[in-house]
């Protein structure tokens, strides 16, 4: 699912995975207030937090989310 949406995606939107478990991942989730596996973070070109979730998405609503992010 998520790499079929990266394909699909990938010249408006840049796919971001963050591994919470190393040093990068845990400033990441601290930053952005991420208290739980999996977490997911939409930040838009300006760097505003858009969307943030935690648990898995089923893939309906996974593509709901990136499509209403995308550009017009």
């Amino acid at each position: 699912m998520w790499a079929a949406l990266q394909a699909e995606y990938a010249d408006q939107i840049e796919f971001v995975t963050v591994d919470a478990n190393s040093r990068a991942g845990a400033d990441f989730s601290d930053l952005y207030g991420i208290r739980g596996h999996p977490g997911f973070v939409a930040i838009n070109a300006n760097g505003e937090v858009v969307h943030a979730a935690l648990g898995p998405f089923d893939e309906e609503g996974l593509r709901d989310l990136v499509a209403s992010l995308a550009p017009e």
